[in-house]
Protein backbone atom coordinates (compact mmCIF):
# COMPACT_ATOMS: atom_id res chain seq x y z
CA UNK A 1 0.00 0.00 0.00
CA UNK A 2 1.38 3.33 -1.05
CA UNK A 3 0.59 6.62 1.05
CA UNK A 4 0.77 10.12 -0.96
CA UNK A 5 2.95 12.02 0.92
CA UNK A 6 2.30 15.77 -1.39
CA UNK A 7 5.33 17.73 -0.30
CA UNK A 8 6.13 20.86 -2.06
CA UNK A 9 9.50 22.49 -0.63
CA UNK A 10 11.13 25.49 -1.61
CA UNK A 11 14.85 25.98 -1.95
CA UNK A 12 16.69 29.81 -2.96
CA UNK A 13 20.10 30.46 -3.51
CA UNK A 14 21.48 33.53 -5.55
CA UNK A 15 18.68 34.61 -8.22
CA UNK A 16 17.63 30.22 -8.17
CA UNK A 17 14.89 28.53 -6.97
CA UNK A 18 14.68 24.98 -6.67
CA UNK A 19 10.84 23.14 -6.01
CA UNK A 20 11.12 19.82 -4.67
CA UNK A 21 7.69 17.59 -4.87
CA UNK A 22 7.02 14.17 -3.80
CA UNK A 23 3.88 12.43 -3.89
CA UNK A 24 3.27 8.38 -4.92
CA UNK A 25 0.72 9.53 -7.54
CA UNK A 26 1.50 11.42 -10.73
CA UNK A 27 -1.58 13.25 -10.90
CA UNK A 28 -1.62 15.20 -7.72
CA UNK A 29 2.28 15.72 -8.07
CA UNK A 30 1.80 17.34 -11.08
CA UNK A 31 -1.36 19.36 -9.76
CA UNK A 32 1.23 20.41 -6.73
CA UNK A 33 3.74 21.42 -8.89
CA UNK A 34 1.03 23.82 -11.32
CA UNK A 35 0.11 25.42 -8.32
CA UNK A 36 3.10 26.22 -6.95
CA UNK A 37 4.75 27.63 -9.85
CA UNK A 38 1.54 29.72 -10.81
CA UNK A 39 2.20 30.97 -7.10
CA UNK A 40 5.68 32.26 -7.96
CA UNK A 41 5.13 33.38 -10.95
CA UNK A 42 2.20 35.55 -9.15
CA UNK A 43 5.14 36.73 -6.67
CA UNK A 44 7.52 37.63 -9.35
CA UNK A 45 5.23 39.62 -11.39
CA UNK A 46 3.77 41.50 -8.05
CA UNK A 47 7.22 42.21 -7.65
CA UNK A 48 8.02 43.32 -11.48
CA UNK A 49 10.33 40.26 -11.61
CA UNK A 50 10.44 37.45 -14.10
CA UNK A 51 10.61 33.75 -14.99
CA UNK A 52 13.03 32.81 -17.58
CA UNK A 53 11.00 30.24 -19.03
CA UNK A 54 12.81 28.83 -21.67
CA UNK A 55 15.34 28.44 -18.97
CA UNK A 56 13.78 26.84 -16.60
CA UNK A 57 13.97 22.72 -16.61
CA UNK A 58 12.64 20.03 -14.58
CA UNK A 59 13.68 16.78 -12.79
CA UNK A 60 11.42 13.97 -12.15
CA UNK A 61 13.16 10.89 -10.51
CA UNK A 62 11.21 7.85 -10.04
CA UNK A 63 10.70 4.08 -10.06
CA UNK A 64 9.02 1.85 -12.66
CA UNK A 65 5.63 1.83 -11.75
CA UNK A 66 5.43 5.65 -11.93
CA UNK A 67 4.17 6.89 -15.13
CA UNK A 68 5.92 9.50 -16.91
CA UNK A 69 4.98 9.74 -20.21
CA UNK A 70 2.91 12.20 -19.33
CA UNK A 71 4.15 14.32 -17.23
CA UNK A 72 4.84 17.84 -18.12
CA UNK A 73 5.35 21.25 -16.42
CA UNK A 74 3.99 24.56 -18.38
CA UNK A 75 4.05 28.17 -16.58
CA UNK A 76 1.97 30.87 -19.00
CA UNK A 77 1.11 27.91 -22.01
CA UNK A 78 5.30 27.30 -22.29
CA UNK A 79 6.49 24.03 -21.46
CA UNK A 80 9.41 23.64 -19.46
CA UNK A 81 12.70 21.49 -20.66
CA UNK A 82 12.93 17.87 -18.85
CA UNK A 83 16.47 17.66 -18.20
Amino acid sequence: MTYPIHIIRKLLFSDDVLLVGSDSNSDILQNSVYREIANEFNWLTTNKLSLHIFETQYMLITNKHFGTASFEIYANDNGFERA
